[in-house]
């Protein structure tokens, strides 16, 4: 996250969270679908069905090996002035990833309509009320482009959410927000900044912009992998914790935001979000009538 003022309003946090909400109720819905259809797959680089708990330590480093050359090659691109070659890149990645989703969900949907077409009419309506919610809610500046990218974060999150068995899941969460950290104070993510300082712009296709506030959109994307997490491997309670937590640790991100003035959008989130999703889990051992 980056901050071009250093005082903000209420109103603009408020928005900020209401954005990031209902990306994660977006997210949400299509974990559901996954759910419903009663078919998954599975798309890690190392089997965790065949190496455990071994291969998700494996993905986890892969991705945040993947995720450290991207951002080195984005600082290469911003440094030489490259930064139209770096627009059409980041549009043929988009468009390649949004197929992908659009097809994966939309063969679920197909599986769903198979066995109860009403409930699969009324999810696809929620989803679609969802994603026009996104259009209203932010601010009318840029407003294609933020709920663009806010829908877009939802859908990769919620990829992601389904297709990485849950120990890749969790350890990529911690993993990333231990690179996210690092990344911030010293690392690729602190050069992409400084370099992009003096035009906020040139990060128009990685951000979503609140007033003065920017959220990226790997934070949106993560976020949501963590909600669809929970609701496809662990079902309601722990679903609506890690959602709080979620909530609270990026409000607590904000914070700190207001007065350090650059700060890691994943560690308190996802660190909040995973101690919900844990008192969730242990929750429904005490109440497993909740679905």
């Amino acid at each position: 996250m980056t901050e071009d003022m250093p005082v903000i309003s209420g109103e603009s946090i408020g928005t900020l969270l209401g954005n990031l909400l209902v990306s994660m109720i977006g997210a949400c819905l299509l974990g559901i679908i996954v759910f419903l259809s009663g078919s998954r797959l599975y798309a890690e680089p190392f089997s965790e069905a065949i190496g455990g708990f071994g291969a998700a330590i494996a993905n986890a480093i892969l991705f945040v090996i993947l995720a450290t050359v991207g951002a080195v090659f984005v600082i290469i691109l911003l440094k030489y002035g490259r930064e139209n070659l770096l627009r059409y890149i980041l549009i043929g990645a988009f468009l390649f990833i949004g197929i992908v989703v659009i097809a994966y969900f939309g063969y679920m949907l197909l599986l769903v309509v198979e066995i109860d077409a009403l409930l699969a009419v009324v999810i696809l309506i929620a989803f679609i009320s969802t994603a026009s919610l996104a259009f209203i809610m932010v601010e009318p500046e840029n407003r294609m482009k933020n709920a663009g990218l806010l829908i877009f974060g939802s859908g990769i999150g919620a990829f992601l959410g389904v297709v990485l068995p849950i120990w890749t899941s969790i350890l990529l969460l911690i993993a990333l927000s231990i690179y996210d950290y690092f990344s911030v104070k010293k690392g690729p993510i602190r050069k992409i900044v400084e370099l992009t300082d003096d035009s906020p712009e040139k990060l128009g296709a990685l951000a979503v912009s609140t007033g003065e506030w920017d959220i990226g959109l790997g934070d949106v994307a993560f976020y949501c992998m963590m909600t669809v997490l929970a609701v496809v491997n662990f079902g309601f309670l722990p679903t609506l914790f890690t959602v709080i937590g979620v909530i609270a640790g990026f409000r607590i991100t904000l914070r700190l935001l207001e007065k350090r003035g650059l700060m890691p959008g994943l560690p308190i989130p996802v660190s909040l979000g995973l101690l919900g999703l844990l008192i969730g889990f242990l929750l429904r051992l005490f109440f497993p009538f909740i679905p």
